[in-house]
């Protein structure tokens, strides 16, 4: 064979022949997004549902703000502003306020919740200046500050002006949601009575919500549409890295080109016959073999006896017809291992077959024996592809 030929194994994608043998399979793309939405939804299920953290309820209280006069400072412009009394404020400040922690803890222990396993502090115990005094008190008030249960959130908003407050609190106990939310309004609208900084004459609750389960990030469609498309794209690229690496052959032109051999004519499958590629194989046969004595057909899958050599051969006398009935009566149809010397040879490939090792082997076992390639049928084509690749209607 010529060394100059390019081995099946380095061949360039046949893209043509890719595409339309992929409008066969493109039915994968949706089987497989629709498996890659399922995995999804069920990993993002049980990474948010079953094995996640557990859902919290929510109750939200409105406050009605009046400060004091010690609430204010003069700006560079001397007029009067109040003194950093935002949303970041009240959640990371005024929340951790000790004396406001034990009165709410006072309040949940008249209505006969134990305080000891719960922490109502909502930023990191060691960042607040709590003295040994305080400590106790803390403790007393059946505060176990030193605990790692999870926090109860309690958040504060300024939504619109800072004479309102929208205080959250969040704890995946509902009844003890209930009875947080009722001893912080008690205790912070007590909270001017006994805040240090004197900061407020007045806090009034305006409203408060029933205890609800809060809303969940429910990102289930992202997650089996990301799913879909990525389970989609890897099944496009898997039909595509398995056809780069298919060694059988689809159309004559690339099987001359990987052996080197000229091409007689293609043969179809089945009874399927069409009078313009009939007449090619015609053509060619007159040219290439009719004239020749002792020759012999093999299939390049005949490996052990004859019988896909034989039925090639009928395929061939089908298609060309009574006319060539004497001419191809005397080709012999032989297997691979009965392949001696000879007038010459006339090998048949299939549509399809993997079997490009074997079919250098045949030829090379030809080449060994003197035996001339005289020519190649591609043989069991399959009619719709030939003339879908060569736009034949």
């Amino acid at each position: 064979m010529d060394k100059t030929l390019s081995k099946y194994t380095d061949e360039s994608l046949n893209l043509r022949s890719f595409y339309l043998r992929f409008l066969k399979k493109i039915w994968i793309l949706p089987v497989a997004a629709l498996i890659g939405a399922v995995i999804a939804g069920g990993i993002y299920y049980l990474a948010t549902d079953v094995f996640g953290p557990a859902r919290k309820y929510e109750a939200q209280a409105k406050f009605h703000l009046t400060y004091s006069d010690d609430a204010y400072i003069c700006n560079e412009d001397g007029n009067r502003v109040l003194d950093w009394y935002n949303g970041y404020t009240w959640t990371n400040f005024i929340f951790d306020d000790n004396d406001l922690v034990i009165e709410i803890a006072k309040a949940l222990k008249e209505e006969g919740v134990d305080t000891a396993d719960k922490h109502l502090n909502l930023s990191d115990v060691e960042a607040i200046d709590i003295t040994p005094e305080r400590l106790e008190d803390l403790q007393a008030a059946g505060i176990d500050i030193t605990g790692d249960e999870e926090l109860v959130s309690l958040k504060g908003e300024i939504p619109s002006n800072a004479r309102f407050l929208l205080v959250t609190i969040r704890d995946t106990d509902k009844e003890f949601v209930e009875k947080i939310t009722d001893a912080f309004v008690a205790s912070l609208e007590k909270y001017p009575s006994f805040n240090k900084m004197q900061a407020f004459d007045r806090i009034v609750c305006l409203s408060k919500g029933d205890v609800y389960l809060e809303k969940a990030d429910n990102k289930m469609g992202v997650a089996m549409t990301v799913g879909a498309i990525v389970a989609a794209v890897l099944a496009f690229f898997a039909i595509l890295l398995y056809d780069a690496v298919d060694e059988a052959v689809y159309v004559p032109e690339d099987l001359e080109r990987r052996y080197g051999l000229p091409v007689l004519g293609t043969v179809f499958c089945g009874e399927d016959i069409d009078e313009l590629f009939k007449g090619e194989l015609a053509a060619l046969y007159n040219k290439y073999v009719s004239d020749k004595d002792n020759i012999v057909f093999v299939s390049s899958d005949s490996v052990k006896d004859a019988s896909f050599s034989g039925k090639d051969l009928e395929a061939l006398k089908h298609t060309l017809g009574s006319e060539y009935e004497s001419s191809l009566s005397k080709i012999k149809a032989v297997s691979v291992s009965d392949i001696v010397a000879s007038g010459g040879a006339v090998l048949a490939v299939p549509y399809g077959t993997r079997n490009a090792a074997m079919t250098e082997h045949v030829i090379s076992l030809l080449k060994k024996h003197e035996c001339p390639v005289l020519g190649v049928i591609f043989t069991r084509a399959d009619l719709k592809f030939i003339k879908r690749y060569y736009g034949v209607k």
